[in-house]
């Protein structure tokens, strides 16, 4: 549980670190999973290309994403629909510590809204390049919500420096986009202040989407692998996303996904909850984790965030600070 110290911290920075949240039998669980979906997607990447000439971020064969090098290899950095590949990625998304955490800092309700997997293969060297996540990546997207937007990514394997562990720029999430766009990124690395998150298996990195963020390339003989859930409360949802062709497509294709926010939603949660039994791993328990028509929401006696409370932070923010944030005039010019 977080103490009240650390979820003002959180607001502060935009990102924390739980530190072993998912462990035991259902991290072990969880590890094997995703060694099948590693081996089966480098078993059918796409083919190599010779002479080719333009380096693409981006190539998808089915849902497993791959970068294509210069020299014409298809590195494989990427899959999605993670809930569908093996029961257990779902079963996770409903750990009771997990949610609890998050449930403190969000502090409403919220379903589930992504489910994927970002893997650096050893010797890859593949970065993330800086950005911030949509839809604060856009340029015209000058506001916040009123509620915290937040990832939460789960460490399968050891994240440090050498294998391109997450770094981030704190205290620039509450201004919405961030002309990221103008700097470099050996300029972005070299930021003042930034914040390398090195994590051990089971970690839990909660960070705001609209928080600056990056990493290198693997450049070790290691696996990095992280499985991501983004979670959505029903107001940033129907603001940020609901007419987006990405989020259009995963209600089609998906029965609905989370996004109906009514009976059907509310059982959707409560079979993540009995699928936890019937792997025999922890439930929920009532009195910490309420199941609504609208999602998980903590109901525990710890400290949580107060309503509405991105709404309460960003009013505080001055007209020049705030220029000076989107800026990033923090990094030297």
């Amino acid at each position: 549980m977080f103490t009240q110290s650390q979820i003002d911290q959180f607001h502060h920075d935009g990102t924390i670190v739980a530190k072993n949240l998912i462990r035991g039998k259902e991290l072990e669980k969880l590890q094997e999973a995703a060694d099948k979906v590693v081996n089966n997607a480098i078993e059918n990447k796409p083919q190599d290309i010779s002479n080719n000439e333009e380096e693409k971020e981006f190539i998808w064969k089915d849902l497993d994403g791959y970068m294509l090098k210069k020299d014409g290899r298809h590195i494989y950095r990427r899959s999605s629909n993670m809930f569908d590949r093996d029961p257990v990625f779902k079963a996770v998304c409903a750990n009771p510590e997990m949610l609890k955490h998050y449930g403190q800092l969000i502090g409403h309700s919220f379903v589930p809204a992504d489910d994927a997997m970002v893997v650096k293969v050893p010797h890859g060297d593949v970065p993330v390049l800086w950005h911030q996540d949509p839809p604060y990546l856009r340029k015209d997207w000058d506001k916040l919500q009123r509620i915290p937007n937040i990832d939460c990514d789960i460490y399968l394997d050891h994240s440090t420096k050498e294998n391109g562990c997450l770094w981030g720029i704190p205290n620039h999430h509450l201004v919405g986009h961030i002309e990221i766009e103008n700097f470099t990124e050996e300029e972005l690395f070299n930021c003042p202040g930034i914040i390398p998150f090195e994590t051990e298996p089971g970690d839990v990195i909660f960070h705001s989407l609209s928080a600056p963020h990056g990493s290198a390339g693997n450049k070790t003989n290691g696996l990095r692998r992280t499985f991501y859930i983004h979670f959505n409360n029903k107001e940033i949802y129907e603001q940020c996303y609901a007419g987006s062709s990405a989020a259009i497509k995963r209600k089609e294709q998906r029965d609905g996904w989370f996004y109906d926010f009514d009976e059907k939603t509310k059982n959707k949660l409560i079979e993540m909850n009995d699928l936890r039994r019937s792997m025999g791993f922890d439930m929920l328990k009532d009195d910490e984790i309420l199941i609504s028509n609208e999602g998980f929401e903590y109901v525990g006696e710890g400290p949580k965030t107060p309503p509405y409370h991105w709404e309460t932070l960003t009013k505080k923010i001055d007209p020049e600070r705030r220029k000076e944030l989107k800026k990033l005039e923090i990094i030297p010019r």
